[in-house]
């Protein structure tokens, strides 16, 4: 039994929480010229960059755990890790201000600080990562065929602890912090959003209710992780990640498939 929900919680909730972010990748790419005049060409173009490599990122760690022993989970790893910090954070973050603030009052400049940032976390993650890794462990088997993990929380040498300190830094600034901001970015546009254009797209503030719910799911999933490694020395729950995000799926799909007026009663998804 242990070793069925260690396939469910590392191959089967991953890879429905990714092929979830894939398709609503698709999904975005569909209906953005249907709704950039509303919301700005780099809120979808963000967004479906977002949830792409998200997607990817998630359906990934079968690919991390099942391919073999050292050194491969860790150049799994890598590539999934920088992917995170480096496009998925930014462009998010850059698609939520585009969309409560509009795509023309985001200067190029600071779009392309915040890429800038996310990607200088994402090379120094790497880097340290390579050397906090400390090996690799069997985890579990399907049959007779073993799938393998780092041992992160194993180095409990100075060296080892400060390492896995910083990374865990890392990790809160990106994709924690600018995650969490954007949520409170949407969620403070859903409460203050103009009277005069709720008169027109009188669903737009229980989107982005909807759609800051989603942006804070994956986050808090990552907080409460990390709290259990701190907190309670209760390591390795990676699959709380996946919860998050498949929850987050969920909610972003609502967000999306909600027509932007309540009289509209078939939205962009059918046509």
């Amino acid at each position: 039994m242990r070793d069925v929900w260690l396939i469910l919680a590392n191959v089967a909730l991953p890879l429905a929480a990714g092929l979830t972010f894939l398709a609503l990748a698709r999904y975005v790419t569909h209906i953005a010229p249907m709704r950039t005049l509303v919301t700005g060409e780099m809120t979808y173009r963000g967004a479906a960059w977002g949830f792409a490599f998200f997607g990817a990122y998630l359906a990934s760690r079968p690919i991390q755990i099942l391919l073999g022993p050292y050194p491969i989970p860790l150049v799994v790893n890598e590539v999934r890790e920088f992917c995170m910090m480096g496009l998925f954070g930014p462009a998010v973050f850059v698609a939520m201000m585009s969309l409560c603030f509009g795509s023309d009052r985001i200067p190029r400049r600071l779009v392309a600080a915040i890429f800038g940032l996310g990607m200088l976390l994402a090379f120094a993650f790497v880097v340290l990562n390579a050397r906090a890794m400390g090996g690799t462990e069997e985890i579990f088997r399907i049959g007779n065929y073993p799938a393998y993990d780092g041992v992160w929380f194993r180095n409990t040498t100075p060296e080892g602890q400060s390492l896995m300190a910083i990374l865990f830094v890392i990790r809160l600034i990106d994709p924690v912090f600018l995650l969490m901001l954007a949520g409170v970015i949407v969620f403070r546009a859903a409460r203050h959003y103009p009277a005069h254009k709720r008169a027109v797209y009188d669903n737009m503030p229980k989107k982005l209710y909807l759609l800051s719910a989603a942006v804070f799911a994956f986050p808090v999933s990552m907080l409460i992780t990390g709290a259990l490694v701190v907190l309670f020395h209760i390591l390795n729950q990676w699959w709380i990640y996946y919860l998050g995000a498949l929850v987050a799926g969920f909610l972003e799909a609502a967000s999306l498939r909600l027509p932007l007026r309540r009289d509209v009663q078939v939205s962009e998804h059918s046509q």
